[in-house]
C-alpha cells in the first residue's frame, strides 16, 4: 500500500496530477495551474486544446516532471461519486505511464471532492493476485507501481489512517468473494474470522459447528449443508465499543458455493457462484471497518456458512425443516437455500442478543437486478426509521439503496399445504418473496432490514467483487 503525505513544497522531480473540469478546458483558471513550471503550463494548455481521451486521464510531457491530467465533469455539477470513480483509475494509469509517485494539485476542488479523490485512489489500488502464476510474476517485475501520493492545498491529513483502514476492510470483502470456492469454504471463513478477532481490540469470536448446531435446533443451516463434506458453521464476532448499549447485528449469508442442490442451476449460472458468500463477506468487511476504526458502538457479525452441494445426503425438494424458532418450512426449491440458513441465524440472533437493529445482507435473488438494476441495493424491512437511515447512509457515500415493499397480500403465496410455509413460491416478485420469507424469523419487536445485494456485490463484466456496502455499513453504524 502506498503512503499519503502533505508537503509544504513541491518536489520538482515528482510527477503531478492535475484535475481539470470540462468547463475549464478552454479558459483555464490561473488558480488551476498554480505549482506548474512555465514548461508544464504551456504543455498542459496545448494538451487541453487537443482534448483529453475517453478514460479521462492523459500524461503531458514537457521536459519537467510529467503532469497527469484528469478530466472531470463541469465544476458546478461535480459529484463525489464521479470524482471517486475517475480517481479509482489513477493507480492503473500510473502503472501504464510508469509513475511511482504523484503530487496531486487539488486546484479548485473543495475538501469534500478531494476526500472523494483520495478514497477513489485508495479503493482503486486493489488488486487480487493470490492465484496469479509465473507469467504474472514475470510481468510484475517489469511494472512500475504507485507507491506514494502527496496532496497540496488541503488540510485533512488525519483522513489517511481512516482511508487505509477502509481500504483493508473493502479488500477483505473483495478477497473473500474473489477467492476460488475450493479455498473459500466454511472452514476458511472461520479461519478469517479468527484472524480478525486476533488483530482487533475488544473483539471475540464464537463458532458453532454441526454438533452444537444440532443441539441448538439450527436445522435450516444443517439441512442446506448436508450435501457437502465441509462442516457447516454459525460464526459470531462481537465488538464491544459502546458500553452496555444493545448491539447492532450484521447478519451475512455465507454460502461458499451454490450448486442449487437438487434444483440444479443451469450451467451458465454456476459460474461465479463463489459470490454467494457475498453477504458474509460484506458483513465481515463492515465489521472490520467498524472495529478497526474504534467506532463507539456495540456490533456483532453473524455468519451462517454452508456449501450447497449434492450427494446422497443432500436435502431434497419436499423435505420439511423445523427451524430454530419452531417455524416449519417445506422445501420446494433447494436453490432457495440462502433464506433457510438466514432464517436460523436471524432467529438465533434476535433471541440471544436482542439487538437494537438487525440488518441481514445476502446475494439472495437473481430477481433483484431486474427489480432495481445493477446500481441499487434492495432494502426490505419492518422499521421505517431504520430503513430511512440505511438509505440516507448509502446516499451519503454514493452506494444507493432502494426500498421494496413487504407487501402483506403477497404473504399467502408462501402458505404450505403440509408445513407452515414453503421456501419458494411462484411469486414473480422474487426479491419481495425472499424478504417475506425472512420476516417469519424476526420477532415483531426487533428493528430489522433485509438487504438483497445480489445486484451489486459482483461485477459480472469484470468477474470481480465490488466491495459495495462496506462504506455504507460503516457510515450507518457511526450514526445509528
Amino acid at each position: 500500500m502506498f503512503k499519503f503525505s502533505f508537503p509544504n513544497k513541491l518536489d520538482k522531480k515528482v510527477p503531478l496530477l492535475l484535475p481539470v473540469c470540462s468547463d475549464q478546458i478552454k479558459t483555464v483558471p490561473k488558480k488551476l495551474l498554480n505549482g506548474l513550471s512555465k514548461k508544464q503550463t504551456e504543455a498542459v494548455r496545448a494538451a487541453l486544446r487537443k482534448g483529453v481521451p475517453d478514460d479521462g486521464l492523459l500524461p503531458v510531457y514537457s521536459g519537467d516532471a510529467t503532469v497527469l491530467l484528469m478530466l472531470l465533469a463541469k465544476e458546478k455539477s461535480l459529484k463525489t461519486r464521479s470524482v471517486r470513480e475517475t480517481s479509482s483509475q489513477i493507480f492503473s494509469a500510473a502503472r501504464k505511464y510508469k509513475i511511482d509517485g504523484l503530487t496531486i494539485l487539488t486546484g479548485t476542488l473543495n475538501d469534500e471532492l478531494v476526500r472523494a479523490m483520495r478514497e477513489g485512489i485508495v479503493i482503486g489500488s486493489y488488486e487480487y493476485n493470490d492465484w496469479k502464476g509465473v507469467i504474472h510474476k514475470e510481468k510484475a517485475k517489469k511494472q512500475t507501481t504507485l507507491k506514494s501520493v502527496s496532496f497540496t492545498g488541503n488540510k485533512t491529513a488525519g483522513e489517511s489512517k481512516r482511508l487505509l483502514q477502509l481500504q483493508k476492510s473493502i479488500a477483505l470483502t473483495k478477497d473473500l468473494i474473489n477467492c476460488p470456492p475450493k479455498t473459500a469454504t466454511p472452514s476458511y471463513l472461520e479461519k478469517k474470522s479468527r484472524e480478525i478477532a486476533r488483530q482487533l481490540k475488544d473483539v471475540k469470536v464464537t463458532v458453532f459447528k454441526e454438533k452444537e448446531l444440532k443441539k441448538m435446533g439450527c436445522n435450516g443451516i444443517l439441512a442446506v449443508g448436508r450435501g457437502s463434506h465441509e462442516e457447516s458453521r454459525l460464526i459470531i464476532l462481537e465488538y464491544k465499543g459502546g458500553g452496555k448499549k444493545a448491539p447492532i447485528a450484521l447478519v451475512g449469508k455465507g454460502v461458499t458455493f451454490d450448486t442449487g442442490g437438487y434444483s440444479l442451476k443451469p450451467s451458465q449460472y454456476l459460474e461465479s457462484m463463489k459470490q454467494d458468500l457475498g453477504g458474509a463477506a460484506t458483513a465481515l468487511g463492515g465489521f472490520y471497518a467498524i472495529a478497526s476504526l474504534g467506532v463507539k458502538k456495540n456490533v456483532i457479525a453473524v455468519i451462517p456458512t454452508v456449501e450447497n452441494s449434492i450427494n446422497s445426503h443432500a436435502y431434497r425438494p419436499d423435505d420439511v425443516i423445523k427451524m430454530y424458532n419452531g417455524v416449519t418450512v417445506e422445501v420446494t426449491n433447494t436453490d432457495a437455500e440462502g433464506r433457510i440458513i438466514l432464517g436460523d441465524a436471524l432467529a438465533y440472533t434476535a433471541k440471544k442478543y436482542n439487538p437494537r437493529a438487525m440488518i441481514d445482507m445476502a446475494t439472495l435473488t437473481g430477481a433483484c437486478a431486474y427489480a432495481v438494476g445493477n446500481d441499487f441495493t434492495a432494502a426490505l424491512g419492518t422499521n421505517n426509521d431504520l430503513i430511512s437511515k440505511i438509505i440516507e447512509s448509502g446516499k451519503e457515500v454514493d452506494e444507493p439503496v432502494w426500498e421494496l415493499p413487504l407487501h402483506e397480500r403477497y404473504k399467502k403465496e408462501l402458505d404450505s399445504p403440509i408445513a407452515d410455509i414453503v421456501n419458494c413460491s411462484k411469486l414473480k416478485a422474487g426479491t419481495v418473496e425472499g424478504g417475506l420469507f425472512l420476516q417469519h424469523f424476526v420477532p415483531k419487536e426487533i428493528n430489522w432490514c433485509h438487504l438483497d445485494i445480489a445486484s451489486v456485490a459482483f461485477d459480472e463484466s469484470k468477474k470481480q467483487a465490488t466491495g459495495r456496502n462496506v462504506r455504507m455499513l460503516l457510515n450507518f453504524v457511526k450514526k445509528y
